[in-house]
Protein backbone atom coordinates (compact mmCIF):
# COMPACT_ATOMS: atom_id res chain seq x y z
CA UNK A 1 0.00 0.00 0.00
CA UNK A 2 2.24 2.53 1.05
CA UNK A 3 4.68 1.63 -2.72
CA UNK A 4 1.39 3.25 -4.24
CA UNK A 5 1.28 6.25 -1.98
CA UNK A 6 4.07 7.69 -3.78
CA UNK A 7 2.08 7.25 -7.17
CA UNK A 8 -0.89 8.55 -6.36
CA UNK A 9 0.42 11.79 -4.88
CA UNK A 10 2.42 12.23 -7.96
CA UNK A 11 -0.61 11.69 -9.98
CA UNK A 12 -2.70 14.13 -7.82
CA UNK A 13 0.05 16.88 -8.08
CA UNK A 14 0.12 16.30 -11.85
CA UNK A 15 -3.89 16.42 -12.05
CA UNK A 16 -3.41 19.75 -9.92
CA UNK A 17 -0.38 21.34 -11.76
CA UNK A 18 -2.60 20.61 -15.00
CA UNK A 19 -6.11 22.59 -13.64
CA UNK A 20 -4.03 25.70 -12.39
CA UNK A 21 -2.42 25.22 -16.46
CA UNK A 22 -5.67 25.39 -17.49
CA UNK A 23 -7.26 27.89 -15.55
CA UNK A 24 -4.52 30.05 -16.46
CA UNK A 25 -4.39 29.74 -20.03
CA UNK A 26 -8.31 30.38 -20.54
CA UNK A 27 -7.43 33.63 -18.95
CA UNK A 28 -4.78 33.83 -21.14
CA UNK A 29 -6.64 32.93 -24.13
CA UNK A 30 -9.33 35.35 -23.20
CA UNK A 31 -6.85 38.25 -21.96
CA UNK A 32 -8.36 37.79 -18.30
CA UNK A 33 -6.19 38.68 -15.31
CA UNK A 34 -7.11 37.29 -12.21
CA UNK A 35 -6.56 40.72 -10.38
CA UNK A 36 -8.23 43.10 -12.65
CA UNK A 37 -12.02 44.18 -12.00
CA UNK A 38 -14.42 45.79 -14.26
CA UNK A 39 -17.29 47.52 -14.69
CA UNK A 40 -20.32 47.29 -16.62
CA UNK A 41 -21.41 49.95 -19.07
CA UNK A 42 -24.21 49.64 -21.80
CA UNK A 43 -23.12 51.50 -25.61
CA UNK A 44 -26.32 52.05 -28.00
CA UNK A 45 -25.46 52.43 -31.59
CA UNK A 46 -27.90 52.25 -34.37
CA UNK A 47 -26.07 49.81 -36.04
CA UNK A 48 -22.96 47.50 -35.37
CA UNK A 49 -22.36 46.23 -38.53
CA UNK A 50 -20.10 43.15 -38.06
CA UNK A 51 -18.82 43.73 -34.46
CA UNK A 52 -19.04 40.54 -32.42
CA UNK A 53 -18.10 39.15 -28.63
CA UNK A 54 -14.83 39.63 -27.19
CA UNK A 55 -14.13 42.18 -29.67
CA UNK A 56 -11.17 45.09 -28.08
CA UNK A 57 -13.22 48.26 -26.45
CA UNK A 58 -9.70 50.91 -26.86
CA UNK A 59 -9.84 53.84 -24.86
CA UNK A 60 -8.04 56.68 -26.43
CA UNK A 61 -6.06 53.45 -28.41
CA UNK A 62 -5.45 51.20 -25.12
CA UNK A 63 -7.29 48.33 -24.75
CA UNK A 64 -9.17 48.44 -21.49
CA UNK A 65 -12.21 46.44 -22.16
CA UNK A 66 -14.34 44.10 -24.55
CA UNK A 67 -17.38 43.13 -25.71
CA UNK A 68 -19.95 41.19 -23.07
CA UNK A 69 -23.18 41.16 -25.31
CA UNK A 70 -24.98 42.54 -27.85
CA UNK A 71 -28.61 42.26 -28.28
CA UNK A 72 -31.65 44.37 -30.05
CA UNK A 73 -33.30 47.02 -27.99
CA UNK A 74 -35.66 48.69 -29.76
CA UNK A 75 -34.97 50.32 -32.99
CA UNK A 76 -31.37 50.34 -31.85
CA UNK A 77 -28.09 47.98 -30.73
CA UNK A 78 -27.33 47.28 -26.98
CA UNK A 79 -23.73 46.51 -26.79
CA UNK A 80 -22.96 45.43 -22.95
CA UNK A 81 -18.92 45.91 -22.41
CA UNK A 82 -16.81 45.58 -19.50
CA UNK A 83 -13.55 48.35 -19.01
CA UNK A 84 -11.55 48.08 -16.20
CA UNK A 85 -13.06 49.95 -12.96
CA UNK A 86 -9.72 52.00 -12.62
CA UNK A 87 -11.05 53.70 -15.70
CA UNK A 88 -13.36 56.32 -16.42
CA UNK A 89 -15.41 57.46 -19.16
CA UNK A 90 -16.18 61.69 -18.66
CA UNK A 91 -19.77 62.52 -19.78
CA UNK A 92 -19.30 63.96 -23.21
CA UNK A 93 -16.81 61.69 -24.71
CA UNK A 94 -16.80 60.18 -28.04
CA UNK A 95 -18.16 56.26 -28.50
CA UNK A 96 -17.59 54.88 -31.86
CA UNK A 97 -17.90 51.34 -33.69
CA UNK A 98 -14.97 51.66 -35.43
CA UNK A 99 -13.73 49.57 -38.57
CA UNK A 100 -10.09 47.89 -37.41
CA UNK A 101 -9.31 45.41 -40.79
CA UNK A 102 -9.54 44.57 -44.18
CA UNK A 103 -11.62 41.72 -43.40
CA UNK A 104 -14.42 43.96 -41.75
CA UNK A 105 -13.18 43.48 -38.04
CA UNK A 106 -14.65 46.13 -35.26
CA UNK A 107 -13.88 47.59 -32.32
CA UNK A 108 -15.55 50.02 -29.75
CA UNK A 109 -13.54 53.41 -29.92
CA UNK A 110 -13.55 56.02 -26.90
CA UNK A 111 -11.70 59.04 -26.99
CA UNK A 112 -12.03 60.51 -23.60
CA UNK A 113 -12.67 64.06 -23.12
CA UNK A 114 -12.13 66.89 -20.30
CA UNK A 115 -15.54 66.71 -18.60
CA UNK A 116 -15.51 66.81 -14.77
CA UNK A 117 -18.79 64.70 -14.86
CA UNK A 118 -18.35 60.90 -15.25
CA UNK A 119 -20.64 58.14 -16.41
CA UNK A 120 -21.78 55.56 -13.99
CA UNK A 121 -21.07 51.83 -14.04
CA UNK A 122 -24.40 50.44 -15.62
CA UNK A 123 -25.18 53.64 -17.26
CA UNK A 124 -26.18 53.43 -20.79
CA UNK A 125 -24.82 55.39 -23.48
CA UNK A 126 -25.68 56.51 -26.98
CA UNK A 127 -22.51 55.82 -29.32
CA UNK A 128 -22.25 56.35 -33.11
CA UNK A 129 -21.03 54.13 -36.30
CA UNK A 130 -18.40 54.40 -38.23
CA UNK A 131 -18.98 52.80 -42.16
CA UNK A 132 -16.43 50.56 -42.89
CA UNK A 133 -14.89 48.48 -45.88
CA UNK A 134 -18.17 46.07 -45.46
CA UNK A 135 -20.59 48.91 -45.94
CA UNK A 136 -18.74 50.17 -48.70
CA UNK A 137 -18.80 46.60 -50.42
CA UNK A 138 -22.21 46.32 -49.15
CA UNK A 139 -22.70 49.69 -51.07
CA UNK A 140 -20.64 48.91 -54.09
CA UNK A 141 -23.08 45.74 -54.37
CA UNK A 142 -25.60 47.92 -54.63
CA UNK A 143 -24.54 50.31 -57.05
CA UNK A 144 -23.25 47.67 -59.49
CA UNK A 145 -26.91 45.90 -59.65
CA UNK A 146 -28.33 49.70 -60.05
CA UNK A 147 -25.66 50.28 -62.56
CA UNK A 148 -26.53 46.91 -64.02
CA UNK A 149 -30.20 48.03 -64.23
CA UNK A 150 -29.13 50.73 -65.87
CA UNK A 151 -27.25 49.33 -68.60
CA UNK A 152 -30.46 47.57 -69.56
CA UNK A 153 -32.88 50.29 -69.76
CA UNK A 154 -30.13 52.20 -72.05
CA UNK A 155 -30.12 48.75 -74.37
CA UNK A 156 -33.90 48.77 -74.27
CA UNK A 157 -33.84 52.14 -75.56
CA UNK A 158 -31.11 51.82 -77.73
CA UNK A 159 -32.80 48.90 -79.33
CA UNK A 160 -36.30 50.74 -79.70
CA UNK A 161 -34.84 53.90 -81.28
CA UNK A 162 -31.68 54.26 -82.89
CA UNK A 163 -31.24 50.71 -83.40
CA UNK A 164 -34.53 50.72 -84.86
CA UNK A 165 -34.56 50.99 -88.47
CA UNK A 166 -38.15 52.51 -88.68
CA UNK A 167 -37.14 55.19 -86.34
CA UNK A 168 -33.92 55.95 -87.89
CA UNK A 169 -36.16 57.02 -91.18
CA UNK A 170 -38.76 58.90 -89.16
CA UNK A 171 -35.75 60.73 -87.31
CA UNK A 172 -34.28 61.34 -90.97
CA UNK A 173 -37.72 62.73 -91.73
CA UNK A 174 -38.15 64.83 -89.12
CA UNK A 175 -34.12 66.21 -89.45
CA UNK A 176 -34.80 67.65 -93.00
CA UNK A 177 -38.19 68.84 -92.07
CA UNK A 178 -36.68 70.67 -89.40
CA UNK A 179 -33.71 71.73 -91.77
CA UNK A 180 -36.60 73.20 -94.20
CA UNK A 181 -38.34 74.94 -91.29
CA UNK A 182 -34.88 76.58 -90.58
CA UNK A 183 -34.52 78.16 -94.39
CA UNK A 184 -37.59 79.27 -94.13
CA UNK A 185 -37.36 81.16 -91.13
CA UNK A 186 -33.93 82.26 -92.21
CA UNK A 187 -35.48 83.64 -95.27
CA UNK A 188 -38.68 85.37 -93.66
CA UNK A 189 -35.81 87.16 -91.18
CA UNK A 190 -34.08 88.17 -94.48
CA UNK A 191 -37.42 89.70 -95.55
CA UNK A 192 -38.75 91.07 -93.33
CA UNK A 193 -35.65 92.49 -91.27
CA UNK A 194 -35.63 95.85 -94.07
CA UNK A 195 -38.89 96.47 -93.29
CA UNK A 196 -38.87 95.88 -89.14
CA UNK A 197 -35.03 98.64 -89.86
CA UNK A 198 -37.40 100.91 -91.71
CA UNK A 199 -40.32 100.84 -89.15
CA UNK A 200 -37.30 101.36 -86.27
CA UNK A 201 -36.68 104.73 -87.98
CA UNK A 202 -39.80 105.81 -88.42
CA UNK A 203 -40.89 105.54 -84.96
CA UNK A 204 -37.48 107.11 -83.78
CA UNK A 205 -38.36 110.13 -86.28
CA UNK A 206 -42.43 110.31 -84.90
CA UNK A 207 -40.54 110.08 -80.88
CA UNK A 208 -38.43 113.16 -82.45
CA UNK A 209 -40.57 115.20 -83.91
CA UNK A 210 -43.49 114.48 -80.73
CA UNK A 211 -40.61 115.19 -78.54
CA UNK A 212 -40.27 119.14 -80.90
CA UNK A 213 -43.96 119.18 -80.64
CA UNK A 214 -44.21 118.70 -76.91
CA UNK A 215 -41.23 121.42 -76.57
CA UNK A 216 -43.08 123.87 -78.75
CA UNK A 217 -46.25 123.66 -77.16
CA UNK A 218 -45.57 123.55 -73.54
CA UNK A 219 -45.11 127.07 -72.89
CA UNK A 220 -48.47 128.07 -74.44
CA UNK A 221 -49.68 125.27 -72.55
CA UNK A 222 -48.70 126.33 -69.27
CA UNK A 223 -49.90 130.40 -69.88
CA UNK A 224 -53.30 128.37 -71.07
CA UNK A 225 -53.26 126.85 -67.48
CA UNK A 226 -52.83 129.87 -65.82
CA UNK A 227 -55.14 131.66 -67.44
CA UNK A 228 -57.63 128.58 -66.45
CA UNK A 229 -56.63 128.83 -63.14
CA UNK A 230 -57.03 132.72 -63.49
CA UNK A 231 -60.34 131.97 -65.26
CA UNK A 232 -62.11 129.73 -61.99
CA UNK A 233 -60.96 131.91 -59.23
CA UNK A 234 -63.03 134.94 -61.50
CA UNK A 235 -65.36 132.29 -61.89
CA UNK A 236 -65.40 131.72 -58.32
CA UNK A 237 -66.31 135.55 -57.78
CA UNK A 238 -68.89 135.58 -60.28
CA UNK A 239 -70.59 132.32 -58.20
CA UNK A 240 -70.51 134.17 -55.54
CA UNK A 241 -72.46 137.26 -56.61
CA UNK A 242 -75.07 135.19 -58.69
CA UNK A 243 -75.48 133.88 -55.20
CA UNK A 244 -76.14 137.25 -53.66
CA UNK A 245 -78.76 138.32 -56.63
CA UNK A 246 -80.88 135.14 -55.44
CA UNK A 247 -81.11 135.62 -52.05
CA UNK A 248 -82.44 138.94 -52.99
CA UNK A 249 -84.57 138.01 -55.11
CA UNK A 250 -85.50 135.32 -52.81
CA UNK A 251 -85.99 138.06 -50.48
CA UNK A 252 -88.22 140.43 -52.65
CA UNK A 253 -90.51 137.21 -53.13
CA UNK A 254 -90.92 136.22 -50.12
CA UNK A 255 -91.95 140.58 -49.37
CA UNK A 256 -94.40 140.30 -52.54
CA UNK A 257 -95.96 137.25 -51.15
CA UNK A 258 -96.84 138.62 -47.72
CA UNK A 259 -99.78 140.96 -47.13
CA UNK A 260 -97.26 143.51 -45.15
CA UNK A 261 -96.61 145.71 -47.57
CA UNK A 262 -98.57 147.58 -50.78
CA UNK A 263 -97.33 145.88 -53.51
CA UNK A 264 -97.98 142.41 -51.22
CA UNK A 265 -101.89 143.81 -51.09
CA UNK A 266 -102.16 144.84 -54.62
CA UNK A 267 -100.67 141.58 -55.40
CA UNK A 268 -103.11 139.47 -52.92
CA UNK A 269 -106.27 141.64 -53.10
CA UNK A 270 -108.66 140.10 -56.16
CA UNK A 271 -111.46 142.63 -55.88
CA UNK A 272 -108.71 145.22 -55.65
CA UNK A 273 -107.03 143.44 -58.91
CA UNK A 274 -110.27 143.52 -60.74
CA UNK A 275 -111.50 146.78 -59.88
CA UNK A 276 -108.55 148.41 -60.82
CA UNK A 277 -109.02 146.52 -64.44
CA UNK A 278 -112.54 147.79 -64.83
CA UNK A 279 -110.68 151.11 -63.75
CA UNK A 280 -108.01 150.42 -66.93
CA UNK A 281 -110.94 149.42 -69.43
CA UNK A 282 -112.67 152.54 -68.80
CA UNK A 283 -110.20 154.83 -69.20
CA UNK A 284 -109.23 153.15 -72.31
CA UNK A 285 -112.66 153.58 -73.37
CA UNK A 286 -112.59 157.11 -72.69
CA UNK A 287 -109.73 157.89 -74.05
CA UNK A 288 -110.92 156.32 -77.45
CA UNK A 289 -113.76 158.46 -77.41
CA UNK A 290 -111.77 161.57 -77.11
CA UNK A 291 -109.40 160.48 -80.38
CA UNK A 292 -112.29 159.44 -82.11
CA UNK A 293 -114.87 163.06 -80.90
CA UNK A 294 -111.90 165.42 -79.37
CA UNK A 295 -112.18 167.20 -76.54
CA UNK A 296 -115.03 169.64 -75.78
CA UNK A 297 -113.74 171.70 -72.65
CA UNK A 298 -116.29 174.65 -71.76
CA UNK A 299 -114.87 176.82 -69.43
CA UNK A 300 -117.38 178.75 -67.42
CA UNK A 301 -116.00 182.41 -65.94
CA UNK A 302 -117.80 183.56 -63.36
Amino acid sequence: MKKYTGLYLAVGLVVLLAIIILIFGLFFLNDKDPREVFDTYYLRFPQVSTLTLDDPVKINGVKLGKVEDIHLAGHRVLVVVRIRNDVKIPVGSEIRVQNIGIMGERQIGIILCDSAKNYAPHDTIDGQFDAGIAEALGLAGEIIDSTKILITSVHQVMDSTIANPEFRDKFRVMMNKAESLEDRLAKMLADTDPQIKTSLNNLNTATVKVNALLDTVQTPISGLLSQASGLMQDAGGVISKLDSVTNRLTAITAKLQTKDNTAGILLNDRTLHDDLVKTLHSADSLFQIILHDGLDVNVDIF
